[in-house]
């Protein structure tokens, strides 16, 4: 019984190592694929919006090449002629694509510095996302107040407000206000959303993982009040709470 319970386990290691390098293959096959475009409204005709279009279809090859089936459920329609800025809860590197292939508007992250490090996707994600070094306070302020100057263009942001990807037996981190501050300041509605399957589907160790039904929950917009410290705080606390209830509701 033991060695049967082994062999299975080993198997389901196999199986998902092999899936995880399927999808590695996909990304990088559509990656080169989108190459040229991307580099042309990169480099020679810079236009934000045009890329984040292109992140999008990318995005979506990806996922439903590798057999990932979004289920997604609005709270509310998404008004397409308005800014907004997007808070999902943080909990696997499946979060950036699977947001952008099931988010209808143009978007932009704001991401890690060391991400910009990698060859060549490095670039287009070094001129497309806003890079900030969590670490260094000063350049978290410049990268909100780029963040800032993008949304005025008509570029919807997302942040995660986790500030990254917390440890699998932390049910969900602690918000930073940099997300909610930026929105009240720009007077721009945040939009939560609740991410329940991406930890099991695509966790951090890579012997792990499977394709499948992936749930998101698109909520109503947040809006903020009047640019104060509480109104921070409670902004915070109350896309906190959306979607720590959310997650508990799925958990049952």
């Amino acid at each position: 019984m033991i060695f049967i319970f082994a062999s299975m386990k080993w198997l389901l290691y196999l199986l998902s190592s092999i899936w995880r390098l399927w999808f590695f293959l996909v990304f990088i096959t559509v990656f080169i694929a989108f190459i040229p475009v991307l580099f042309f409204f990169t480099a020679i005709i810079k236009n934000h919006m045009i890329v984040a279009k292109l992140t999008s279809y990318w995005s979506k090859l990806t996922i439903w090449l590798s057999f990932i089936i979004p289920i997604v459920e609005r709270e509310a329609d998404i008004n397409k002629k308005k800014c907004y800025i997007f808070c999902p809860n943080h909990v696997s590197t499946l979060d950036i694509p699977l947001i952008l292939a099931v988010l209808p508007v143009p978007l932009q992250f704001i991401g890690k510095a060391e991400i910009a490090k990698l060859p060549l996707f490095g670039y287009f994600y070094k001129n497309n996302s806003v890079i900030v070094n969590r670490e260094n306070r000063k350049d978290a302020y410049t990268a909100f107040v780029r963040a800032g100057l993008r949304l005025e263009k008509g570029l919807n942001m997302c942040i995660f407000p986790e500030g990254g990807i917390p440890p699998e037996n932390i049910f969900l981190k602690k918000f930073k206000n940099g997300p909610f501050r930026l929105a009240t300041d720009k007077n721009i509605p945040i939009i939560p959303i609740t991410l329940p399957d991406n930890k099991s589907m695509f966790p951090q160790e890579y012997f792990k993982g499977r394709p499948g039904f992936v749930r998101v929950k698109i909520h109503k917009p947040i809006y903020p009040n009047k640019i104060s410290e509480n109104s921070i705080n409670d902004l915070n606390n109350s896309v906190y709470n959306t979607i720590f209830e959310q997650l508990k509701i799925y958990e049952k």
